[in-house]
């Protein structure tokens, strides 16, 4: 997790944003990780949300860089 994430941050239960590692952003992990994360939860534990968006700084460069930016 070190090798990939150089900074986390979180507003109370939510992560509202992540850094990549200098490494992370080289091997193209920007392009790679999804800012969607769908977590699993145990049946009947209320109704909270199970996507949640994170996300990746610097993500829209690395897509603009790659062309894949609309």
């Amino acid at each position: 997790m070190h090798a990939i994430y150089e900074r986390i941050t979180v507003a109370g239960p939510r992560i509202v944003g992540i850094r990549l590692t200098t490494a992370a952003y080289a091997h193209g992990l920007a392009l790679a990780l999804p800012e969607k994360v769908e977590m699993a939860r145990p049946t009947g534990v209320g109704r909270a949300p199970a996507t949640y968006t994170i996300p990746i700084e610097a993500r829209d460069e690395w897509l603009a860089t790659a062309g894949l930016l609309r």
